[in-house]
């Protein structure tokens, strides 16, 4: 061997797993780098498999010392057979003597079984170098995991340097340009198709050239493309290459699609639809969506038994019952969701072993569980919410390190303390909201790159501190919500055009006027109240066919009508709550109970107050319960207010303003002074 040879990376593997080292090394010595690399030398050849290299060799010892020397990292196929093999462990140990853990890139072979863990099929050697309870980062070939596509970019990208993001956006642009010339090329030969057989014949092949070459495309963009660009907030990339699939099978006529074609254009369409929703392009996702639709339940009527299209059909079902859910119309919303649960049903008779189906089924109770919510049914959205926590919970505990699984169980856990404040029990729901945080946090720590999981984990964040104002803790609330302000900043500006974390960005401003207002900072409070207007008019200004919402719009004129108050203004504070009034006359009324109440009340019509919120007494936020209390007081009800400012404080609610009222005020000092 010549010593002077250097290799980009060794590979140590099994005998058993020779098939797999073979295409691994074919495709990575395969694998183009970006120009700029591999003009400076930093193209991935060569990589040495000894299977290959040794065969010249008399001294295998010597060679495979002088080999893991000469390299710049060693990848390590880790499988049941691996982490047997006495060799694959020396090799391993002797890279170790000169190089660091961060050289090594382990990848799971795609025959692992799904349940087994990385620790138990690493080698001995690899296993003791590292810090107890650490386990290192792995590419995984199974086919529920990266894939063999996805796998490749990853070892490229720690092989060269670069951030996967990079190497993902150029694949993806090289497959569609790829496309694009086979789609060239069979339009060439179709001009000339009558000249000869021979060109027919090539057409042909073309066609079924292009045709495969499309549905891999298809097959890598709702697969690894996706996986990778969602995370990284890259929306604009996942919607292009979507658009050019969904044109390519606009010059074909559905009736000569097959139905894996069918499938993959369903497919296509509802990803342009989540990617259109998120951009707040409402009207543009359902009509992908309702496409999508059309689609999957033509294919379900042909094989009714077929599992993987019920599955597809539910999650278009899903789909458009959410979009009449953004757009306000909820008992469609709720008819389309008891589809969804139909159909999961039906999934789970199928095979009730497939851990996505027996999901699909929580999913189903969860999204009933959210309307029930919404529609102020409290205690039933609480029930289901229970029902589906036993499902997600037992399939986390199955794949505890699954950060789908993780967002799962976070989420029920935040619908949970949602109805539990709903129903006035804020300690309990504090405790729920807290775990939600904790294993949302735990999650985005172990994967700083996700970016989707950490715009979850802000927003969770921020709900925690709302909460913490609630229980009186300012300085803790105060702390926290500064913290993931900044955090949010930093994703919005990230990904301008995502429409859901300038979402988010808009509610922590929010709550950054809440915390000012009630901490005695109010010139802070009226800056806050400025930004966060700024802030919902840019939301507004991308998105289509704009609903007036309560949480963001009427939270806003709330806030002006305290910070008039605040000031001492009880003019100016009666005129904003006049004009809110207004506003909300274009809304739901029961949609918009709790902001009409305090808006009658902060206008002097303390009855009308009263006669908007008692029906919804068993379902409203504490705050609400202390406006009505306040109502009742100011109609010569003591009795009743005292109940309720009672309960409030039994249940762990000390919010600044509550306290301030009842304490500070002659009327409520004087009404709760034998309660406290």
């Amino acid at each position: 061997m010549n010593s002077r040879q250097r290799y980009k990376a060794f590979i140590s593997y099994s005998h058993r797993d020779r098939k797999v080292a073979e295409w691994l090394h074919r495709a990575l010595e395969t694998y183009r780098a970006p120009r700029a690399l591999a003009s400076a030398g930093g193209g991935l050849r060569p990589i040495f498999r000894d299977r290959d290299e040794l065969s010249a060799s008399a001294d295998l010892n010597q060679v495979i010392r002088d080999a893991l020397d000469l390299s710049d990292a060693l990848i390590v196929l880790c499988s049941s057979a691996s982490s047997a093999s006495r060799w694959v462990d020396q090799e391993v140990a002797h890279f170790l003597t000169g190089r660091g853990l961060e050289r090594i890139v382990c990848v799971i072979t795609p025959d692992t079984p799904s349940t087994t863990a990385l620790a138990d099929i690493l080698p001995p050697a690899l296993r003791a170098a590292l810090p107890e309870g650490v386990e290192p980062l792995a590419v995984d070939l199974r086919p529920d995991a990266d894939g063999r596509r996805l796998a490749r970019l990853k070892i490229a990208a720690r092989l060269l340097g670069v951030s996967l993001d990079r190497l993902v956006q150029r694949d993806a642009r090289r497959r569609l340009q790829v496309m694009a010339a086979f789609t060239s090329l069979a339009m060439v030969v179709t001009l000339g198709m009558g000249a000869m057989t021979v060109v027919t014949l090539k057409s042909r092949q073309i066609a079924r050239e292009q045709r495969d070459e499309t549905e891999a495309l298809v097959a890598y963009m709702l697969g690894d493309l996706r996986e990778q660009l969602e995370p990284v907030g890259r929306l604009d990339v996942l919607d292009g290459v979507s658009a050019r699939v969904l044109a390519y099978y606009g010059k074909a006529r559905s009736d000569r699609l097959d139905d894996k074609a069918l499938a993959q254009r369903a497919k296509a369409q509802t990803l342009l639809g989540t990617i259109r929703e998120q951009r707040a392009d409402l009207a543009g996702a359902q009509d992908a969506f309702g496409q999508a639709a059309a689609t999957t339940h033509a294919l379900v009527a042909r094989d009714p038994r077929n599992g993987e299209r019920i599955f597809d059909e539910a999650q278009n079902v899903f789909w458009l019952a959410y979009m009449k859910w953004r757009r306000g119309d909820f008992v469609g919303a709720e008819q389309g969701l008891k589809r969804y649960d139909a159909l999961a049903q039906q999934l789970v008779k199928l095979d009730p072993n497939r851990a996505e189906w027996r999901v699909e089924v929580a999913y189903a109770r969860s999204n009933l569980g959210t309307l029930q919510f919404e529609q102020g049914r409290p205690a039933d959205a609480l029930a289901a919410f229970r029902g589906a926590s036993s499902v997600f919970e037992a399939e986390l505990a199955r794949t505890p390190k699954d950060k789908t699984r993780i967002k799962d169980a976070a989420n029920n856990h935040a619908w949970i303390a949602d109805s539990l404040l709903r129903l006035g029990r804020t300690r309990e729901a504090f405790v729920e909201r807290e775990r939600a945080s904790n294993l949302l946090a735990r999650a985005a720590a172990d994967d700083p790159s996700d970016k989707r999981l950490a715009a979850k984990d802000v927003a969770t964040q921020l709900a925690l501190a709302r909460l913490e104002v609630d229980l009186g803790h300012m300085a803790q609330a105060r702390a926290r919500s500064e913290a993931n302000l900044r955090r949010l900043h930093t994703l919005a500006a990230l990904d301008p055009t995502n429409a859901r974390w300038r979402e988010y960005l808009v509610v922590g401003q929010l709550d950054a006027v809440e915390i000012a207002c009630w901490s005695d900072r109010l010139a802070e409070a009226r800056t806050a109240h400025a930004d966060a207007a700024a802030g919902l008019a840019r939301l507004n200004a991308g998105e289509k066919d704009k609903v007036w919402r309560a949480d963001l719009e009427g939270r806003l004129a709330k806030q002006g009508v305290i910070l008039a108050q605040r000031n001492g203004d009880e003019g100016g504070a009666r005129k904003l709550a006049l004009a809110l009034l207004q506003a909300l006359k274009a809304s739901k009324p029961d949609e918009t109970a709790e902001l009409e109440g305090f808006a009658r009340l902060a206008a002097g019509q303390p009855s009308e107050a009263v006669a908007v919120l008692t029906p919804k007494l068993g379902s409203m936020s504490p705050g609400s319960r202390d406006v009505l209390a306040r109502a009742y007081l100011a109609t010569g009800r003591r009795n009743q207010a005292e109940n309720i400012v009672l309960e409030l404080k039994k249940e762990g609610y000390a919010h600044p303003a509550m306290l301030a009222f009842w304490r500070d005020s002659p009327a409520g000092r004087n009404s709760t002074s034998e309660g406290n």
